[in-house]
């Protein structure tokens, strides 16, 4: 066998350990809750505000996950605990489909946010350490490609699954979630890399890297909440135009990891992080500028593909910084940026969105913020693979 037929085969296992947990925990143990949110309040499950706190429950749950990631980590083998966790989620998924009261229902929503923190925080920077360094882009493209995947999954399979009731989805969903559980059975390491000391030269960059990580997460949330809106309404194309305005944003999250990675191995990830926020900063403004039907689906493609395609880069770009353990370490607090800047996010976006009532300059503001963590990002050259 040839070198390079050698790492692909040994790239191969962490590749698809990283997808299966990356689908399991985020694909639908975070977000497929979305497109359920409305059939569980039209069946009569829950209200629309204790639907709405269901999904802060699991967002507050995977904050808490990814902040006891580590000592996790430290105590439990990595391969059974990332196992157990995705095992966990399928699980939860499963005993919604019975109906429990609210009570248990929060619990159920709060163990898939916290096992997907878990998934997130300890998965990639793990595998990542144990892949030829001129493989790494690539593999962790198929791994963010999980979130994408199960985006699309779910967007996909619950009107199917749907038509047999809210049961069946659930149970649809603990299957898939099963299904990709087994896929990412094997590949991992049996520990996370030792983290440096915090005294590192490569300190400050990262946490140049943290702070600009979780500025980006924030101009995407626009398009995450509204985009659909601002087809339908905002565009006067109604709402299959905006449905597929949505689709076209899951086609791209699938897709534009493995673009981005490809890319990366290529380049170098200072390079193709640099040029990735640039061309999301002019997609999400794309928009406002320009108010037709094929920008917006353009718009759509492009932002879809660099929201989950922009983390492995990031990620990659660390390790470049600082090695691979030092990316772990910086991973956890990466991951923590994220989702407070999401829902920071969120929120700045409702409560504007409720003033204006108009799609485009919230696609303006997002474009500024987008524009604001490229000039954050650190410039340090390369220091080890």
């Amino acid at each position: 066998m040839s070198s390079a037929s050698r790492h692909r085969s040994e790239s191969l296992a962490p590749a698809l350990a990283g997808l299966g947990a990356l689908f399991v925990g985020l694909g639908l143990g975070r977000f497929a809750y979305t497109p359920l949110l409305p059939a569980l309040v039209t069946a009569g499950w829950f209200t629309p505000g204790e639907a709405a706190g269901l999904g802060a429950a699991n967002l507050i749950a995977y904050l808490a996950g990814a902040a006891v990631a580590r000592p996790l980590g430290r105590a439990i083998p990595l391969p059974p605990l990332m196992r157990g966790a995705m095992l966990a989620t399928a699980a939860s998924l499963a005993a919604c489909g019975l109906r429990p009261g609210i009570a248990t229902f929060h619990v159920l929503r709060a163990l898939a946010g916290a096992t997907g923190g878990v998934l997130m925080v300890l998965g990639p920077p793990s595998l990542l350490a144990s892949v030829p360094a001129a493989r790494r882009g690539r593999v962790g493209g198929i791994m963010f490609a999980g979130v994408g995947i199960g985006i699309v999954a779910a967007s996909s399979i619950l009107p199917v699954l749907l038509r047999a009731g809210v049961r069946a989805a659930w149970h649809g969903l603990a299957a898939a979630a099963l299904v990709f559980a087994l896929i990412g059975w094997r590949g991992w390491p049996p520990a996370p890399p030792p983290p440096p000391p915090h005294d590192s030269p490569a300190a400050r960059p990262l946490r140049r890297l943290v702070l600009a990580y979780g500025v980006n997460a924030i101009p995407v949330v626009p398009h995450m909440i509204l985009f659909s809106d601002y087809v339908a309404r905002g565009l006067d194309a109604g709402v299959a135009a905006g449905s597929a305005a949505f689709v076209l944003y899951g086609i791209g999250a699938a897709a534009g990891p493995l673009v981005g990675g490809w890319i990366g191995d290529r380049l170098g990830f200072r390079r193709t992080l640099d040029l990735a926020v640039i061309v999301q900063t002019a997609a999400i403004l794309l928009p406002a500028l320009v108010r037709t039907m094929p920008a917006a689906f353009v718009s759509a493609v492009i932002v879809g593909s660099l929201t989950p395609g922009i983390p492995p880069l990031v990620l990659n770009r660390a390790a470049e910084i600082a090695g691979p353990a030092g990316a772990a370490r910086f991973w956890r607090a990466a991951t923590i940026a994220f989702a407070v800047g999401q829902a920071a996010g969120a929120w700045a976006t409702a409560s504007a969105f409720a003033r204006i009532e108009a799609h485009p300059p919230l696609f303006v503001a997002a474009a500024v913020v987008a524009a604001l963590s490229l000039a954050m990002l650190p410039r340090d050259a390369a220091r080890r693979a």
